[in-house]
């Protein structure tokens, strides 16, 4: 039978289609025309209180999107491994931004949950899921000035820096005091309600021995820097967090020390295996993006589409496309499905995953634009978003090459 390109690789039972087809719709109608106007805008507009941008979360979490893992007694979608990789694809197909926000969103609500404490859980988590306007935004706080894709090879003696990292988390009687500066690279930073924060436990020791804590960010001593002005992924709005003695309680500490680089590793191979999603849902924008154009686009007296080196080119781009959807659809489903069953996923699988198919799309998005012609390098058309957002995903989650040492390393 031929199937027509779009439609997913699985054979996809009625109920999965109905979870793909509803998520194709919002992807198209809502993140993609907003994601390309939040594309254009200054960052601080992005932010702005009449930003679309909440719309889009207000939107999502009506619909249930934020709370995407959440189990269906919770209030969430209840979807399976497979549903959620569906709904993640076709997201990153309308915004790459978007659909970090949305996603990102659950973040400090879910690591509330997993702690098993009830009052974090209280806290942290019950908000978020009541929350149906999405104004409980969650962020995590990884990377700082000094320390970028290091802060992800703790797992590793190998590739660890012995340096410490510079948000220092104290022990002060019944409180954690924190103090030291977040980097720029922050995602949600800008509009997050709370935080879900690595920090140093040990001064004098190296980044391996860090600890993560959840907290509001409305607290004494929190402030945050200017929405970061970057080249990719503009509709996904980050910046700094600064901390100057914040207090927390102890109980905040949801990861000590002894199992800081097995958190890191399993959130590592979660987080992989989301960019590797979002590629190759920007992929297949930005392929179908430029499959569209070629056949619109008359030089010679016919459509470019007719001349053998674009169609060389975009077949390319086909067999780019087909195979990121292939590899990152059984590395998410079989990851999430271990995680669930309380496994622990390949790393090394993840990591596979993320670097072959942000560079394929980065491959991808390059011939979009060179298909384009002149015109791939206006705003005219999405393309030369496409390119800069792929160009963006290669770093985003650990960057490529030292991703490539990780997963060298555990082979």
């Amino acid at each position: 039978m031929n199937v027509p390109y779009g439609e997913d690789l699985l054979m996809l039972d009625d109920e999965q289609r109905a979870v793909q087809e509803a998520a194709r719709r919002f992807a198209a109608e809502v993140l993609r025309p907003t994601g390309i106007l939040l594309d254009r805008l200054p960052a601080e507009a992005v932010v702005a209180p009449d930003s679309p941008l909440w719309q889009v979360l207000t939107q999502a979490s009506e619909l249930g999107y934020t709370r995407l893992a959440v189990p269906a007694e919770f209030g969430g979608l209840g979807l399976s491994p497979l549903e959620s990789y569906l709904v993640q694809e076709e997201f990153a197909w309308g915004s790459v931004g978007l659909s970090a926000v949305i996603f990102l969103s659950a973040i400090t609500a879910g690591a509330a949950f997993l702690s098993g404490n009830s009052t974090l859980i209280e806290e942290f988590t019950m908000p978020f899921l009541e929350a149906k306007d999405g104004s409980v935004i969650g962020c995590w706080g990884l990377t700082e000035p000094d320390h970028g894709s290091d802060t992800l090879a703790v797992m590793r003696p190998e590739l660890r820096v012995k340096v410490r990292g510079q948000v220092v988390a104290r022990a002060d009687g019944d409180h954690w005091v924190i103090s030291g500066q977040k980097s720029a690279w922050v995602s949600n930073a800008p509009i997050a309600t709370h935080a879900m924060l690595n920090v140093q436990l040990e001064p004098g020791a190296g980044l391996e021995r860090g600890g993560v804590c959840v907290l509001p960010l409305d607290l004494p001593g929190v402030s945050r820097g200017p929405a970061l002005e970057k080249h990719g992924i503009r509709s996904l709005p980050q910046g700094e967090l600064f901390f100057d003695d914040v207090r927390i309680p102890l109980h905040n500490m949801i990861v000590g020390v002894e199992d800081y680089p097995e958190h890191v590793q399993r959130t590592l191979t979660a987080f992989n295996a989301g960019a590797a999603c979002s590629a190759a849902g920007l992929a297949r924008a930005a392929y179908e993006s430029a499959l569209a154009y070629t056949k619109e686009r008359v030089q010679g007296g016919r459509p470019i589409f007719e001349h053998q080196s674009v169609r060389s080119r975009l077949f390319r781009m086909y067999s780019l496309v087909q195979a990121t959807r292939s590899l990152t659809c059984h590395v998410s489903v079989r990851s999430s499905t271990m995680l669930e069953k309380g496994e622990a996923a390949p790393l090394q699988d993840s990591i596979t995953s993320k670097v072959f198919c942000t560079r394929a799309a980065l491959e991808v998005a390059t011939l979009g634009v060179q298909l384009h012609g002149g015109a791939g390098m206006t705003k005219e058309y999405p393309a030369e978003m496409f390119l800069r957002d792929a160009a963006s995903l290669t770093i985003a989650d650990g960057e490529n090459e030292l991703l490539a040492q990780m997963g060298g390393a555990l082979l």
